[in-house]
């Protein structure tokens, strides 16, 4: 379908089959450098709504709701970034979305954008990743905790799962069971790791020791490629696109239009 408005010159959505399921995606604009959103473990595509309008004034954007959320069906098996990857893959050609792509990943969003960087290489021009997590964060970060608190949080872990979608804890499974390595991104790719620096890790343990051990565990993304940088969202929670729209904003303006 075709949605106009004063907001958004175009929107083409569709429900696009994904191996033994569908994946709903969108595409606004029609013109410039297509950017790709990818949301965060158990967010649907509606979380980028309020960056949708600058964007799309100045590139093709592309959202979409991997299986299991927003309006896509759940589909079986497990859901490695591999996977996530090639479904974007498959999403992106039903779109008939031209690349190459600024890749845009917000959280564990971030990590399926590197994946699909590192299986499609000639198909990426730059890629933005929004607090992404660091590798081994969680097992690293039981290291502030007291056997109380670890105790705590491990339950704490389970009734959260329990409680959210089950694409959540498949997600999680499936992004365990591959190592966060991404040997075929070109090193002259641009990536941008931007931090919050203000992250709610919630009542156990020191929240300024865990913002800490954040902030330089994230440093690894600087090792992805040789054109590497960290921007720090200041006073940002996790969710710096909603924190910190206009800086997101821009660090994609910059990418899409280097010569503006």
């Amino acid at each position: 379908m075709i949605i106009s408005g004063p907001l958004q010159a175009q929107e083409r959505c569709e429900h696009v089959p994904v191996e033994d399921g569908s994946a709903y995606g969108c595409v606004r604009g029609t013109g410039g450098v297509t950017i790709v959103l990818a949301a965060g473990a158990g967010l649907s595509s509606r979380t980028w709504d309020g960056l949708l309008s600058e964007l799309s004034a100045f590139g093709r954007v592309v959202t979409f709701d991997r299986p299991g959320l927003g309006q896509s069906a759940p589909v079986s098996g497990p859901r490695t970034p591999t996977r996530i990857a090639r479904e974007i893959r498959r999403l992106l050609s039903a779109l008939s979305a031209p690349g190459p792509f600024i890749l845009v990943g917000h959280s564990m969003g971030g990590i399926h954008a590197l994946r699909f960087a590192d299986l499609y290489p000639d198909s990426v021009a730059a890629i933005v990743l929004l607090d992404a997590p660091p590798p081994d964060f969680e097992l690293t970060r039981e290291t502030l905790l007291t056997e109380s608190e670890l105790a705590a949080r491990r339950r704490m872990l389970q009734e959260g799962r329990a409680s959210a979608p089950p694409v959540v804890g498949n997600e999680r499974d499936g992004a365990r069971a591959e190592r966060w390595e991404f040997p075929g991104i070109p090193s002259t790719t641009p990536v941008v790791a931007v931090i919050a620096n203000r992250q709610d890790f919630g009542t156990l343990g020191s929240t300024e020791a865990h913002r800490r051990l954040w902030i330089d565990e994230s440093d690894h993304w600087l090792t992805v490629t040789q054109n590497s940088r960290r921007v720090m969202a200041e006073g940002s929670g996790h969710m710096i696109h909603h924190d910190r729209p206009e800086l997101v904003l821009a660090i994609i303006r910059a990418l899409a239009e280097p010569d503006r």
